[in-house]
């Protein structure tokens, strides 16, 4: 295999997002080893600045960017890159979400801490490797960018609040607060779960190269479609490798084991941008996967995300039912969701590939929110995040009762918010492909999380505590909250406008 640089499609323009996200990691971490600089006031700030720089630019290349409806090449970079509104809109939902841990730092990192900068550095960093993945179009840019976010997120959920200023050495004797060893313990299981997955996928996108000559993703597509020796044996288990390693990144089952432990122990901002964020990107690279180069063996494939999706549905949605910690709750809900998306690429149309688009912008706006809201009533220790602590919480703070009650029943199916339109578009491409089975079992899954969803309003409305805390109402996290509750409801009452979006952005 021949392999040449084409220096006449290097579009640096296209990838202006990537790196102003990039050289704001950079500037932060130098800025760290400046005193009058290293404080959460600027560093928050100035990564705001760049985050918003990041989305503005990607607003103004969406509306020129390639589609299934031009004919405008969009692979960049020798194939390394695909830039098309595909990608630059995974880029949106990213740099949304990532606006949580950014207004997160009014707590966290602590003013005396002195790896204050290490953490916007690599919150940054992820944002980037996130922004890559979602653009990749070659298994090997594929690697590198998911290993950019993953080593960075695997620090990162090591951040606890309480894990000492960084003037600690190894000798000195520290007691560990419940928040540290959590925080410890979900790093190390993140960690070690990690690489074993990405030593998976890394093996199965070797096995896919040994069986079809090439790594570039569309190029792949081209060879199943046209040469019937590229659907042999070593490909079929690269795929299923490969998928194994991904289901790991978006919690399917039976690769969800460590989502919850993680959730709950990790600070919240990251809990919360790893929610959204993650699967943002991972089910980016899974679309152009399954849908650009393995279209043609939908057959091979499509049992097991079959049977993945609906397992994922229930399980997750059946054990959120016995969770006490909202971290933990949220944890499973994601895990139930990420089944649902996998819905739109069992399809294998454009129509779920769209429906995936509009679910992914509508669960942005119901998980922020809702872990904005649990971010506001974070206490200390196991308990801190137990749904008791949302007892009263109508007669102490009505809007935020009233913004988590919206968020709940949105995450939970009820017309008409926003999440009742994402599944609804899920489940009519389903319908519409004949999968009527996948639909009928996802209803079913969606009526079980009915239960522990009202729970957290039932604890807010008709349960009374007087111990109860008072939530810390942050004016960052406030307008997060304003914000997503806008964004539910205005979703809910005009989906086809979003939806009409999500099909022009298309670009297979």
């Amino acid at each position: 295999m021949e392999f040449t640089i084409n220096f006449d499609d290097m579009n640096w323009v296209a990838i202006g997002p990537e790196f102003i996200i990039l050289s704001t990691a950079f500037v932060m971490l130098l800025a760290g080893l400046k005193k009058e600089l290293d404080h959460n006031n600027f560093l928050s700030m100035f990564s705001f600045a760049g985050v918003g720089s990041a989305t503005v630019l990607s607003l103004i290349l969406w509306i020129d960017a390639p589609t299934v409806t031009n004919s405008n090449n969009p692979e960049i970079f020798s194939h390394a890159l695909i830039n098309d509104r595909f990608s630059l809109t995974f880029n949106l939902i990213i740099l949304g979400m990532a606006l949580f841990p950014i207004f997160g730092s009014v707590r966290y990192p602590q003013e005396d801490h002195e790896n204050k900068a290490e953490y916007f550095t690599l919150l940054l960093m992820a944002i980037a490797g996130m922004m890559f993945l979602a653009k990749s179009g070659n298994l090997i840019t594929v690697f590198l960018s998911l290993e950019l976010f993953s080593i960075s997120l695997y620090i990162l959920c090591g951040f606890s609040a309480k894990h000492g200023t960084g003037k600690e050495g190894p000798n000195t004797a520290t007691e560990l607060s419940w928040e540290t060893a959590s925080s410890q313990e979900s790093a190390v299981k993140y960690m070690l779960t990690g690489a074993f997955a990405s030593a998976v996928l890394v093996y199965g996108m070797a096995l896919i190269y040994a069986g079809s000559g090439t790594t570039e993703i569309r190029l792949i597509g081209q060879l199943t479609e046209e040469n019937p020796y590229t659907k042999n044996t070593l490909v079929f288990i690269g795929l299923g490798l490969m998928f194994c390693g991904l289901a790991f990144k978006v919690s399917l089952v039976p690769f969800h084991s460590w989502t919850p432990d993680v959730y709950q122990g990790a600070p919240t901002p990251i809990t919360g941008f790893m929610s959204v964020a993650t699967k943002a990107a991972v089910f980016a690279v899974i679309a152009r996967i399954f849908f650009t180069s393995f279209s043609d063996l939908d057959k091979v494939w499509m049992p097991i995300l079959f049977g993945a999706s609906v397992l994922t549905m229930l399980v997750g949605n059946t054990a959120a039912i016995f969770q006490d910690d909202l971290k933990r709750m949220l944890a499973y809900s994601g895990v139930a969701h990420a089944g649902y998306l996998l819905i739109g690429i069992v399809t294998n149309t454009q129509e779920g590939m769209a429906s995936i688009l509009f679910y992914l912008a509508v669960y942005l706006f119901m998980n922020i929110g809702a872990f904005a809201i649990v971010f506001m009533m974070e206490g200390e220790g196991l308990a801190g995040n137990s749904i008791n602590r949302f007892k009263g919480l109508a007669k102490r703070s009505p809007f935020l009762a009233a913004a988590m009650s919206l968020f709940m029943v949105s995450l939970a199916g009820f017309p008409p918010t926003a999440g009742f339109f994402g599944k609804l578009f899920l489940f009519y491409a389903a319908i519409k492909k004949g999968y009527i089975l996948i639909t009928v079992l996802a209803v079913v899954a969606s009526i079980i999380s009915v239960y522990f969803y009202l729970r957290v309003i039932v604890m807010m409305y008709f349960h009374e505590d007087e111990s109860a805390p008072e939530p810390i109402k942050h004016i960052g996290m406030r307008a997060l909250v304003t914000v997503s509750s806008i964004a539910v409801l205005v979703i809910g009452l005009f989906p086809s406008s979003l939806m009409e979006l999500a099909r022009g952005a298309i670009p297979f």
